[in-house]
């Protein structure tokens, strides 16, 4: 399974990149990237390494369970520590599904389909305004008040400036930036991969954050 072989793809045989047609993407394959396990993708030359990263894990179950090893690993690569997605792949799939149509019902603000995205991880959100910018709060220690959400560790969560537009009016994708306990920025902690619809983005973000704080979250006490 972990034996990964790379080549460059014949030019008579045009394929989609398996990772950008996902995104609705039709984006000519360059390399042919297959495991010891049989399995093989066809990638462009920007998602030849998460590709091959993958394959290392996927068991051909289902596309599903494809978009999401994508998406985690993807952000493992962006330097984000996650639990290893195979240990429980159906449910992790199954709190994706169930974000996005969360998400999906929500509304009618963008910042509304997000905090009920969050809300399948178990992460309490509210939208928040500061100086004419807007954006979703939520506590680092999980706390389900508003008003102690903002005197501890925190993320904000926004997409530009905002988190209360139309949906129609949603063009950048969400960003998730850490505060401390006195309101000081820390970090930028990811931004959702666009391109795939707000309710999707939602459900994405959502497992984002889920995914930090199960890793980094007992590293920012309140006290």
């Amino acid at each position: 399974m972990f034996m990964i072989y790379q080549a460059e793809a014949p030019a008579v045989m045009r394929m989609r990149c398996v990772r950008c047609a996902m995104e609705g993407q039709d984006t000519t394959a360059t390399f042919l990237v297959s495991a010891a396990s049989g399995h093989g993708m066809a990638a462009c030359a920007t998602h030849r390494e998460v590709t091959s990263k993958v394959l290392t894990t996927y068991t051909g179950e289902q596309d599903d369970a494809l978009r999401l090893l994508f998406a985690l690993t993807a952000m493992e690569c962006s330097g984000v520590p996650l639990v290893d997605p195979a240990d429980h792949p159906a449910s992790l799939v199954g709190l994706q599904a169930k974000a996005e149509q969360a998400a999906r019902v929500a509304g009618p603000r963008d910042g509304d389909k997000l905090i009920a995205a969050l809300a399948v991880y178990g992460i309490p959100a509210w939208l928040a305004e500061d100086s004419g910018v807007s954006y979703v709060l939520a506590a680092v220690d999980g706390t389900a008040d508003e008003g102690e959400a903002h005197t501890g560790p925190k993320v904000f969560l926004y997409s530009g400036e905002n988190a209360d537009l139309d949906p129609a009016d949603h063009i950048e994708p969400w960003s998730c930036a850490l505060y401390d306990r006195t309101g000081e920025f820390a970090e930028i902690l990811f931004t959702a991969e666009g391109g795939q619809g707000l309710d999707a983005e939602c459900a994405y973000a959502a497992l984002c954050l889920a995914a930090w704080l199960d890793a980094h979250a007992d590293k920012y006490p309140r006290a």
